[in-house]
């Protein structure tokens, strides 16, 4: 039911692209994960002509508390970060805490990994590192660049991007070596990617269409 709803979405030109009210258009809205963009977006005419508030409600219900769990974690965490009246000393632990985390998912989603391999390896991310992730880059987190500057010192990186913050190998491995649920994330991420394969390959021989059996693999 997923996979069809975001297949007559794509077919939509106009389909991902958020609704604006010129009255009231700016270019403030944070958009960073699929989560966000599926919070905003309106579904196309095709799949309903009826006014709706966004495209996730006419998900299924484990889809649709996913993306709840994701935003509701995502605002705590961006809650502990950005408190006030916390004190730097408190805010930038916190930040290096979340830094850790990160961490430790990382080496969780890739157990056979070395543990002085680069962290910036491509691995597929973890819903609770996709969180983390997107609460430490949101634009109340980066709004405090004091406290992210010292976290950066006190790891001897510079603060560019949260790649050059996780470049600094973890000193020990994480205690627990399982591996954590897959981001739902990044798996919508992929079936939009494969959606917008085209189900037929043109061999430039008389107009000849075959069928893509790559995109059907």
């Amino acid at each position: 039911m997923t996979a069809d709803l975001l297949e007559v979405q794509s077919a939509d030109r106009m389909g991902w692209f958020l609704p604006r009210d010129s009255s009231t258009a700016s270019d403030e809205i944070d958009i960073q994960t699929i989560y966000m963009q599926l919070t905003e977006v309106e579904p196309t005419f095709m799949i309903s002509e009826l006014a709706q508030d966004a495209l996730f409600r006419l998900l299924p219900p484990g889809m649709r508390s996913c993306l709840r769990a994701h935003h509701v974690i995502r605002k705590w965490l961006v809650s502990k970060i950005v408190a006030a009246r916390l004190g730097i000393q408190t805010r930038q632990a916190r930040m290096e805490l979340l830094l850790r985390a990160i961490e430790v998912c990382r080496r969780r989603s890739d157990p056979d990994s070395s543990i002085t391999s680069s962290m910036e390896q491509p691995v597929i991310p973890a819903f609770v590192e996709a969180v983390i992730v997107s609460a430490v880059i949101s634009i109340e987190s980066r709004m405090h660049q004091r406290a992210w500057i010292n976290v950066a010192h006190a790891r001897k990186v510079t603060p560019d991007s949260l790649t050059t913050f996780l470049s600094q190998p973890l000193r020990r491995p994480p205690s627990v070596m399982s591996t954590l649920v897959t981001d739902m994330g990044w798996i919508l991420e992929r079936m939009l990617e494969i959606i917008s394969v085209p189900n037929l390959v043109d061999l430039n021989t008389e107009g000849q269409m075959l069928i893509n059996f790559d995109k059907r693999r």
